[in-house]
């Protein structure tokens, strides 16, 4: 079990110094950690594998962006072109130390260094933390023998004593001269009992469960949460430096030492040992710092194929599945069983993470996209809107209508205009749609566009009797005279009532289904009493509709 030391590795910060600062960090913190990690775990732990990954990927990002890396080892400290990016106090962990005390000046990686000739810098450096024998081989004779020609090494023969930092003098040494002795320091020492025969005797049983218990893993994982519960308390309580990164780092090893052990308990108590921190900003860095691709592979691993939901058990565990991972591995599942998890592993996260799944809902398959909008309104209400605006983007049909669902749903006042716009979609559904959203939640300013849109192309029976009863719902008292007019129309002499009459008295029959008042019910009355069969039907259900009671349909 890792254990922190007073100061771990330090890397520039995503937001300290220049880009290539950044990113050489990124790359000399990953080397630093893959090394050391060589110490902790099997070279077959999936741990390793991923550390490796990490090493490769932030290694060759550094040296497409910029170029040469040229790499100044210090003591305690590894820079480039003036700017620090690792520092590590601690002489038995410190990478820069180890390289230093070997004699290691400056290490450039050209930007023509392959994987092989990367990862061979790694096995040396990953050699000096495992060194048990002073007389074994140095990184800069291991270097020279490698050959490494993406690397290049400026060495020094020895460690020279005026470029180590000097050790602080003991306390009063330079008082030495004057010190006087203790009284009575040259007395004969007191005589020692005789010595006993060595003797077998027994145990209790209790002293030897609580010793076992001391050097299990256990025991050590025990310690290492106390340790944990500690320097959080301290964090918040001293108000350290943030962005908390040595605070991130030991709870990444935390977690990855559970996670590689299976301790998936331990690691609950941690994600618990976390959500009781004092600060809200504090937690939530450190749970958005251990959240990530390896933590949701390694659990979801360890759950049958078929498993549907995460278990009771696991489910402290979810601001540890990263929600950019989750909706990775959402969006490339094809499996229901383990796609519905996923799903709900997201869900999980709102309304706390709904920037970051509004973001993913454009690059997203309609279906997916669609049960994640669905949630979001579900969940958060008050990103409703910004919902309706991203899906009425989309080109697909269920998406736009899901958009204006998600519309009807959201809090506050909704923008007629666009709503309106839509009543002209070439698709009837998206057509029928708006006029339902402007019935429910419009004013009197979409009179004019469902008035043109009943004026204008052929409709459906169905949507016409959507624009009638969106037209009543919006401005009862204007529709009403509409509906007057429209009832009885003056029809051409030998050839009747023109498609468009037609149209506004079917619409009008509807919309009158939804205006108060007696004077509706004996209009409605009156012109069933003389119509042809299908309009007489059509009068009969919208009084069936006015009995009924409010509602649509």
């Amino acid at each position: 079990m890792p254990t922190p030391t007073a100061q771990q590795p330090s890397p520039v910060g995503p937001a300290t110094g220049s880009p290539a600062a950044q990113a050489a960090a990124a790359a000399v913190q990953a080397l630093a950690r893959a090394a050391r990690s060589f110490v902790l775990y099997d070279a077959g732990n999936e741990v390793i594998r991923q550390l490796l990954d990490t090493w490769r990927v932030k290694s060759r990002a550094a040296l497409d962006a910029h170029g040469e890396l040229p790499l100044d080892v210090r003591p305690f400290e590894i820079v480039l072109r003036g700017e620090r990016v690792y520092e590590d106090q601690d002489r038995e962990k410190s990478m820069a130390f180890k390289l230093f005390r070997d004699g290691v000046r400056r290490l450039t990686l050209q930007p023509e260094a392959g994987w092989e000739e990367l990862l061979e810098l790694l096995r040396i450096v990953a050699l000096r933390y495992t060194v048990v024998r002073q007389q074994e081989e140095d990184a800069v004779t291991l270097l020279r023998a490698a050959r490494l020609r993406g690397v290049k090494l400026v060495a020094v023969e020895g460690l020279a004593p005026d470029e180590e930092r000097p050790e602080p003098e003991p306390p009063g040494e330079r008082e030495q001269a004057g010190a006087q002795a203790p009284e009575g320091w040259d007395t004969p020492l007191p005589r020692l009992p005789a010595p006993s025969p060595l003797a077998w005797r027994p145990v209790a049983p209790e002293a030897l469960e609580a010793i076992r218990a001391e050097e299990s893993g256990a025991g050590a994982a025990r310690g290492a949460l106390a340790l944990a519960r500690e320097l959080l308390v301290e964090a918040v309580r001293g108000q350290w430096p943030r962005p908390y990164a040595e605070l991130v780092q030991f709870f990444a090893e935390l977690r990855d030492a559970f996670l590689a052990d299976g301790q998936l308990a331990e690691l609950r108590q941690l994600v618990e040992i976390i959500g009781q921190a004092g600060l809200a900003e504090v937690r939530d860095h450190l749970l958005s710092g251990l959240g990530d691709a390896r933590t949701l592979d390694l659990v979801l691993d360890g759950l049958p194929a078929d498993a549907a939901e995460l278990p009771a058990d696991l489910m402290a565990l979810a601001p540890l599945l990263g929600l950019g991972a989750a909706v990775d591995r959402l969006a490339a599942e094809t499996g229901e069983a383990r796609r519905a998890l996923l799903l709900r592993l997201v869900l999980a996260r709102l309304p706390r993470e709904a920037d970051a799944v509004l973001k993913r809902l454009p690059g997203l398959e309609p279906g997916l996209t669609r049960a994640l909008a669905q949630g979001l309104v579900a969940r958060a209400p008050e990103r409703a809107l910004e919902v309706a605006r991203l899906l009425l983007q989309q080109r697909d049909t269920a998406l736009r209508a899901e958009g204006l669902e998600a519309l009807a749903l959201a809090p506050g006042e909704v923008p007629v205009a666009p709503v309106a716009a839509l009543l002209q979609d070439p698709a009837e559904a998206i057509r029928l749609k708006a006029a339902e959203v402007l019935g429910r939640r419009g004013d009197e300013t979409a009179v004019q566009a469902l008035t043109a849109a009943l004026e204008g192309a052929e409709r459906s029976p169905r949507e016409v009797e959507a624009l009638g009863q969106a037209l009543a719902e919006v401005a009862p008292i204007p529709a009403s005279r509409l509906f007057a007019a429209w009832l009885h129309p003056r029809g051409r002499f030998l050839v009747g009532l023109t498609a468009q009459q037609k149209r506004l008295q079917w619409a009008a029959v509807a919309g009158l289904a939804a205006v108060p008042g007696a004077e509706a019910e004996r209009q409605l009355q009156a012109l069933a009493a003389e119509a042809t069969d299908e309009l007489r039907r059509h009068c009969l259900a919208a009084m069936a509709r006015r009995r009924k009671g409010p509602g649509r349909g």
